[in-house]
């Protein structure tokens, strides 16, 4: 049976889900840009891809015993995007920096 009342406190942490996964994507963007090499660029987001599904997993399992449902992976996806919008500008200047060094 399907509890309504959880509902706003499981779309909460699949949010707090994808803003987790959009630290790691902004972080292995930042080491990507470091190495510029092509090796480099398919290892990060063959880790971010492994990354996300863990997350994805653990969240969905620890909000509702692991039941994939629409309004959930909308919040993970709100989550990643507004932890992109928010902090994306702070990380390229920080890889600015990395990068005239």
């Amino acid at each position: 049976m399907i509890d309504v009342t959880a509902q706003p406190y499981e779309a909460l942490l699949l949010f707090h889900g994808g803003a987790l996964a959009g630290l790691c994507y902004l972080l292995l963007r930042t080491v990507r840009i470091r190495c510029r090499s092509r090796l480099a660029t398919h290892l990060c987001d063959a880790v971010f891809v492994v990354v996300l599904f863990v997350l994805l997993a653990g969240y969905l399992y620890t909000a509702n015993y692991g039941m994939v449902r629409g309004f959930l992976l909308v919040s993970f996806l709100l989550g990643f995007a507004a932890f992109y919008m928010l902090f994306s500008s702070i990380f390229a200047g920080i890889s600015q920096k990395i990068r005239k060094k």
